[in-house]
């Protein structure tokens, strides 16, 4: 207890002494199972963001000092992999070659972004468990993470204010400026979320299709607390089970929805729409779920949701009147889009939504809706059926195109650049519908007829491994007549495969903050300064070193200052060759 916040410390002591009058062992039982799974992470349980920086920067340096000790990738590998796991860290896989691993744990980001997850999990599930997060304590989140996620969101800000970009035109940007742009902004995100619903409604409404608004909500063992008197007062849970978080109640919706999709493939019933997962009050996540299909596939479609949603846990108490909730749309009293507005915009800023369904301002809620999202690694918007989002982004990147492009791809690319008042500025796309039709209806999924076109960067990634395919443009493919001319027979066909670049730029960083004062980099580029080197949104390879291959090969100059004999040096200087050639 000593080791705990006092705050903690309290409730669970206040927890022990109101259980163990009626059950003793098991108020010891809770106490001991709690503590131990917060002395797991060895870092002070309300510690701030930069607390975990520092503690990273000083993990990362303890990995790279092994480098004194060991001689081969291998060996160094493994020597570093048992601090990760003496700190409960998994250390990266076997898909990744030694090279690129070593990197990884000598890297103060990597142990940054571990640390921050395995530091916020842990002690979110022990504050849901102890009674921290409910309606009447704290909403979604405990107060500590709230803070702590407030404070990173705030050096997140001022190190995009303080970074200054410049493109190969000489024009510079902050990176603030230039993530303003994108849908980082709240306002643009939620502006295009609105953008996409409102488009499959207008398709539905074009194709005669039904529409039905459907919750559904995990059985009772996820939940820690019950509400009652019409969610007046919050009580205990007794069929809750302390192994259950929100990560493990959101992989079990994902679970039953890829058990619904498959079902619904298996009788041809296509859907299209949107889902949307948000917390309850004690940080329990339930599903949203907007879905268009034919008239003649609802009450399929409602038998199949209902069928796989009741097959965890039927029986319990209330199972069958709230695990899955259905309303179906009714176009004479008003637009689909209307239903899921107020959860889009609570879920992101709380635009004109008031106070949420908890009584709280809906802009004050957002902001630990964003916080409990983050913690539990929770994706809140996913699209359901429709055209890929990423070439619809893509074809705004082309101002024009090429003469003589397919109708498809013309009828995209207009509709991707046709724009409203929205928000009081000019700058949302409102044809999504026009959009999803020049790909093929919406229910095209992978079979869209324009995809992105793919290229492999020539440079290395951060760490020494292979850096992902990135886009340069969007493909498709026609099929066109052969002109007489060229051929002696007429009606020829011919297959032929368009390609349009985008318009992308190279950034380089001319200005930005000092990094290792709260671990941005790994002791290993402290220790040899690189050129300025940067993967800012819409950028093209660069020639410049890797700074992390240099960091890398570092090693080979600290071991030769630290050892006397002649040939252990020698033998360190070929650890940084072996790790660059994994």
């Amino acid at each position: 207890m000593n080791s705990l916040p006092k705050s903690w410390a309290d409730d669970l002591i206040a927890r022990w002494q109101y259980h163990q009058a009626t059950d003793y062992r098991a108020a010891n039982v809770e106490l001991r199972t709690t503590t131990e799974s917060l002395l797991l992470v060895r870092i002070p349980l309300d510690a701030s963001d930069s607390t975990l920086c520092e503690a990273a920067a000083i993990l990362a340096k303890r990995c790279f000092s092994r480098a004194e000790l060991y001689l081969n990738a291998a060996d160094l590998r493994a020597a570093m992999a048992r601090i990760c796991l003496g700190h409960h860290i998994t250390p990266p896989g076997d898909h990744h070659k030694d090279g690129p691993a070593i990197a990884r744990m000598g890297c103060a980001q990597w142990w940054r972004r571990k640390l921050r997850k395995q530091h916020a999990q842990i002690v979110e599930a022990s504050a849901i468990r102890i009674g921290r997060v409910n309606r009447s304590a704290d909403l979604y989140v405990s107060e500590e993470r709230f803070c702590a996620r407030q404070q990173q969101n705030a050096r997140n800000a001022e190190t995009l204010e303080s970074t200054l970009a410049r493109n190969e035109l000489g024009q510079e940007y902050t990176l603030a400026e230039l993530a303003a742009t994108s849908t980082v902004n709240k306002s643009n995100r939620r502006a295009e979320l609105m953008t996409r619903i409102s488009g499959f409604e207008r398709i539905a409404r074009h194709l005669d299709h039904a529409g039905e608004f459907i919750t559904l909500t995990c059985p009772s063992r996820f939940h820690r607390w019950r509400t009652v008197n019409h969610g007046q007062k919050v009580i205990e849970n007794p069929l809750y089970d302390p192994l259950e978080t929100p990560a493990t109640a959101q992989r079990h919706l994902a679970q039953v929805w890829a058990c619904i999709r498959a079902s619904l493939k298996r009788q041809d019933i296509a859907v299209y729409g949107f889902r949307i997962a948000e917390p309850q009050h004690d940080g329990t996540p339930h599903w949203h779920l907007l879905l268009f299909c034919e008239a003649d596939h609802v009450q399929a479609l409602r038998d199949t949701i209902r069928r796989h949603a009741l097959k965890d846990s039927p029986d319990e108490r209330g199972a069958a009147q709230h695990r899955c909730d259905f309303k179906s749309i009714d176009w004479a009293k008003g637009s689909a889009a209307g239903y899921i507005a107020k959860y889009v915009a609570k879920n992101i800023d709380g635009h004109q939504v008031g106070n949420d369904f908890n009584g709280k301002p809906a802009t004050e809620t957002a902001q630990r809706v964003e916080a409990w999202a983050s913690t539990w690694g929770i994706r809140q918007f996913q699209q359901i059926g429709g055209a890929p989002v990423g070439v619809w982004r893509e074809l705004r990147r082309i101002p024009a195109l090429p003469g003589g492009v397919p109708a498809h791809l013309k009828q995209a690319h207009e509709a991707v650049n046709k724009m409203a008042q929205i928000d009081g500025h000019e700058s949302a796309c409102v044809a999504w519908d026009r959009y999803c039709m020049a790909q093929g209806g919406p229910t095209c999924g992978r079979a869209a007829a324009i995809t992105l076109a793919m290229v492999q960067p020539e440079k290395l990634g951060r760490y020494g491994d292979e850096a992902t395919p990135r886009p340069i443009g969007v493909e498709t493919h026609s099929l066109e007549t052969t002109p007489l001319e060229t051929y002696p027979w007429v009606g020829a066909q011919r297959t032929v495969h368009w390609l349009v670049e985008s318009t992308r730029h190279t950034w380089e960083i001319v200005r930005s903050p000092w990094k290792g004062a709260h671990g941005d980099v790994s002791i290993a580029e402290q220790a040899t300064p690189a050129a300025p080197w940067t993967c800012v949104n819409n950028c093209t390879g660069s020639t410049k070193p890797n700074p992390q291959i240099t960091a890398i090969a570092s090693l080979a100059a600290l071991a030769e200052k630290l050892h006397a004999k002649q040939k252990a040096m020698l033998e360190l200087r070929l650890v940084p060759t072996i790790l660059a050639r994994e």
